[in-house]
């Protein structure tokens, strides 16, 4: 407040100044030179005139002439200090009050239109933290004594509420939406459920640091969405909330479908075409890492179970192998299904698996080591149709210059291929090698 006092000052101080030049330079009156050559001029063309008319003699029109000369400089000189000594009284005067009375007015007027309990706060402080909160925090005073002149403002509401949550008192924000809910059912549009929804929203993240769409949000979001059109914003962000709640509850196949409803729908021009297309990609990628992470852990604990307990159970150590040639890991997968195979050769199921999982393991594919041969040859002895021991055995014996038996083993593979994939040509060439 000090510093605000010492610049009213200073800012009416220099006013004052302007004015006190400005009066100086309006205040300045004819030199008495001035005045005696004017009316000189007025009475002596009058007198020579009457001379010229011969209505006096140059004897009388010499004395008048002298005469009128006399007094106009006497009534000159007397009504010029007169009127000098007059203004500046009256100058001084206005020069004395003027200083005092700027100032006590730009007080008084700041005290009673302007928020004289609010900090003096450098630029520098505003521009690195934002607002403080006490300009928020004496809106809200302001606000408050408005709605008790206009109770039925539902603008009013909607700035109080947006305000506190600005404050972060979201509890207090949620109380005053809820009031414009159940008061305003008539007057509510697709933002005010926009914005109610983005308020509970926020409640959630205060209490749980994350974004959590209930029940109630998503029922909000709804009403949103019914008042307004996928292909606007408001519309947009009201269905794309009403995805997230599917993603959260682990309806992918239903957010997807909303979100790729919603980016169809939205013009290709609209600024928040992009940003909704981040977020949903950014859910989306989220979604894999969270399930690869869920699968992960599944696989650790169930190999930690069967290595832990030694176990004999050649369904769940395939099942191990499985999961490990899901997740990319070769050698993992090669040893639990070597598990399997050990404790039930016989089991085609344990076959398949070590025989894919250690051609996938091997480096050189185009020489596959005879332990590989002899299991893709054991596999062929209980299912004569299987495509990949088809290929393999059928590769090995051109290897060994076998090539009846290739031809054999590629034609079965063949007529299970359909003629317009990619396997299909692959055979047919191969076949084309042989016959060349």
């Amino acid at each position: 407040m000090n510093i605000f006092i010492f610049i009213i000052i200073l800012i009416a101080l220099f006013f004052s100044l302007i004015i006190i030049y400005f009066l100086n330079k309006s205040t300045k009156s004819l030199s008495v030179s001035e005045v005696n050559n004017n009316i000189f001029k007025l009475q002596l063309n009058e007198i020579g005139k009457d001379l010229k008319m011969g209505v006096i003699k140059q004897e009388e029109y010499n004395l008048l002439k002298n005469e009128l000369s006399r007094r106009i400089l006497k009534y000159s000189l007397k009504n010029n200090l007169e009127s000098k000594q007059g203004g500046k009284v009256e100058i001084y005067f206005f020069k004395l009050i003027s200083v005092p009375i700027i100032i006590i007015s730009s007080i008084i007027f700041y005290y009673s239109s302007g928020q004289p309990s609010l900090p003096d706060l450098p630029l520098s402080f505003r521009e690195a933290n934002g607002v403080p909160e006490v300009f928020y925090q004496r809106a809200i005073i302001h606000i408050d004594k408005q709605i008790i002149n206009s109770e039925d403002s539902m603008e009013l509401y909607i700035l109080k509420a947006n305000t506190l949550s600005t404050l972060n008192q979201n509890d207090q924000a949620l109380i005053v939406w809820k009031h414009i809910i159940d008061n305003f059912q008539d007057k509510l549009d697709a933002i005010t459920f926009l914005s109610y929804g983005e308020a509970i929203i926020q409640g959630a993240i205060n209490k749980e640091d994350k974004i959590i769409i209930s029940d109630e949000a998503k029922e909000v979001f709804e009403n949103a969405a019914k008042l307004s059109s996928v292909d606007n914003e408001i519309g947009a962000l009201a269905r794309f909330y009403i995805g997230m709640h599917a993603y959260q509850n682990q309806n992918m196949l239903l957010a997807n479908n909303i979100w790729g409803f919603i980016l169809e729908s939205a013009p290709d021009e609209a600024s928040w075409k992009k940003q909704l297309e981040g977020q949903i990609k950014q859910f989306s990628d989220n979604k894999t890492n969270i399930q690869e992470q869920d699968i992960k852990s599944m696989v650790e604990r169930l190999a930690k179970r069967l290595y832990d307990s030694d176990s004999q159970d050649v369904i769940q150590w395939q099942k191990l192998g499985r999961s490990y040639l899901v997740l990319g890991k070769i050698e993992e997968a090669n040893k639990a299904y070597q598990k399997a195979y050990d404790l039930d050769i016989s089991n085609i199921d344990s076959t398949k698996g070590l025989a894919e999982s250690m051609l996938l393991s091997q480096k050189d594919n185009k020489n596959v080591s005879n332990n590989i041969i002899i299991l893709f040859e054991s596999i062929l002895s209980k299912e004569e149709n299987y495509p990949l021991a088809l290929w393999i055995i059928a590769e090995h014996e051109m290897i060994l210059n076998n090539y009846q038996r290739a031809k054999t083993l590629l034609n079965r593979l063949l007529i299970q291929l359909s003629e317009d994939s990619e396997e299909y040509n692959l055979v047919l060439n191969k076949l084309k090698e042989i016959n060349n």
